[in-house]
């Protein structure tokens, strides 16, 4: 029988793109080389240039993707929750780390090592098609926020932002979406490539036209199409 430790293992997998179709004799199998970690507020999970080797299933918490340009600015890529993961591009070419993982709150994850990955891939050809649409996906992720940076004013940037972290921790409200998330002006600029003085700014303009509520560190979103309208390319129209 199943202990505990399989069955939330198993469910670990399960809602990563990586796994989630795969038969449930194979889901088990490797359930049972997940090995858990739990980590504290802020806590640094690995660095930039660190090696890699481990594949990262959330199960608990937040965590930050972040990568440090050359002249220390600090350029967050995702903010991560349960059920998403992290660390595959290491699965696939062993190189070291291409950003650094930290903590925004307590949290927990599965680790699954590279070796049996790959053991895993060369028993199962036909699984590496998954492995190339979740890679794909991530590149598209990537594109559109290179295109963020060259095409979109701020105001674009940060109503992008908003509203995919709407999406990804939204909960509904009578007057809008919540993003369950404590987000400060510091996390929106490194998220956008803006400074906290900028980002100040563009939230009192988003705020005055009714567009989004401010307390404290919670953003609500209360007219999405105001936001949606601000993503339009100069140029498209």
């Amino acid at each position: 029988m199943p202990t505990t430790r399989d069955s939330n293992a198993v469910q670990a997998l399960q809602v990563v793109p990586f796994f989630a179709n795969l038969p449930e004799d194979h889901v088990a199998a490797l359930a049972k080389a997940l090995v858990p970690r739990r980590f504290s507020p802020g806590q640094v999970i690995f660095h930039l240039g660190d090696p890699g080797g481990l594949l990262y299933l959330i199960s608990r918490g937040k965590i930050k993707i972040s990568h440090t340009t050359s002249d220390g600015q600090e350029v967050v890529l995702a903010i991560l929750g349960p059920g998403d993961f992290f660390g595959e591009m290491a699965l696939i070419d062993d190189a070291p780390r291409s950003a650094t993982a930290i903590t925004l709150e307590p949290s927990e994850t599965w680790t699954l090592h590279r070796e049996e990955f790959i053991q895993y891939l060369t028993d199962n050809p036909e699984f590496a098609l998954h492995v190339l649409k979740t890679l794909a996906r991530h590149i598209r992720r990537l594109n559109t926020q290179l295109a963020d940076i060259f095409f979109l004013d701020l105001p674009g940037r940060l109503a992008r932002t908003l509203l995919n972290l709407a999406d990804q921790y939204g909960r509904r409200a009578a007057d809008g979406t919540i993003i369950d998330l404590s987000l400060t002006q510091t996390d929106l600029a490194e998220m956008t490539g803006a400074t906290r003085v900028s980002i100040n700014k563009a939230l009192g303009r988003f705020r005055r036209a009714g567009w989004i509520q401010v307390t404290g560190r919670q953003v609500t979103v209360l007219d999405r199409a105001a936001l949606e309208a601000l993503l339009v390319v100069p140029g498209e129209l």
